[in-house]
């Protein structure tokens, strides 16, 4: 797990935008990309937490760090959000679209309005955030990096988990098809699959009841359950150097919960 004592400067010099940076496993992608040497751009569509995320960015690691208020599921705002990062910082290198949409909508009672949604953030989102990148990538003649985040749940459907599931198992067909198509261009796409972090989230679900932490850790191989950082590392190693010939996988990150 990362320290960030050690943190290899991997990302000296390169621009890396994080959307969804303001929280949980978003935020902890972007403070270890700053640790890491990078200029970071966080994204989401709360402001609060965004300039909360870079404001810890600069503190902790002394990067630079930009907040950008941003709705991933409008095409028009992803295009903006790569516009913003090029014009602060001259590049972008590396995409991480973790930006994502998670309710518990039973099948039986779900809404256009709610298909829409979870697609928007999910699908939809990586696609346009990715096309943004790859369109500038291509037309300055550079190297980029693409890191779609999935979930377990995409092929492990759950009770009320439909929706998120169907998405998220659409994000792993693109990320494939984006590394199809954009590799030989220059821009190299992959993907994570998590499973349960003890985000903010989960840490809330725990103290609520609404999740059993001791049932939840019993059927995790490894004995616990995924910190942000778990995560963090293996999207900076997808992203980086050490990865570069690997191409359109997505890697399962659960301690073989899903086993």
């Amino acid at each position: 797990m990362t320290n960030g004592a050690d943190e290899p400067a991997d990302f000296k010099g390169q621009t890396v935008v994080v959307t969804g940076g303001g929280t949980g496993i978003g935020r902890a992608i972007a403070r270890a990309f700053g640790r890491s040497g990078a200029n970071v751009v966080v994204a989401s569509r709360n402001r609060q937490a965004v300039e909360e995320s870079a404001a810890d960015i600069r503190r902790e690691a002394g990067a630079r760090a930009l907040a950008v208020q941003s709705d991933v599921s409008v095409p028009a705002e992803c295009a903006r959000l790569i516009e913003a990062s090029v014009a602060a910082f001259a590049a972008v290198d590396v995409l991480v679209n973790n930006a994502a949409f998670f309710a518990l909508v039973p099948l039986i009672d779900a809404k256009g309005d709610d298909a829409t949604r979870f697609f928007g953030a999910n699908v939809n989102g990586p696609l346009f955030c990715g096309q943004a990148l790859a369109r500038w990538a291509i037309a300055n003649k550079r190297p980029a990096a693409i890191v779609n985040v999935s979930s377990i749940s995409a092929a492990r459907p759950a009770p009320g988990c439909g929706l998120y599931s169907a998405s998220k198992a659409a994000l792993d067909s693109l990320t494939k098809s984006m590394a199809l198509e954009w590799t030989a261009r220059g821009i190299r796409v992959n993907g994570v699959a998590p499973g349960h972090v003890l985000t903010e989230g989960v840490e809330a679900d725990f103290a609520a009841g609404r999740l059993d932490r001791e049932a939840m850790t019993r059927r995790i191989p490894a004995g616990r359950i995924a910190a942000p950082a778990d995560i963090a590392d293996a999207v900076l190693f997808l992203a980086g150097p050490r990865a570069r010939h690997i191409v359109g996988v997505t890697l399962t990150i659960d301690g073989g919960e899903a086993l």
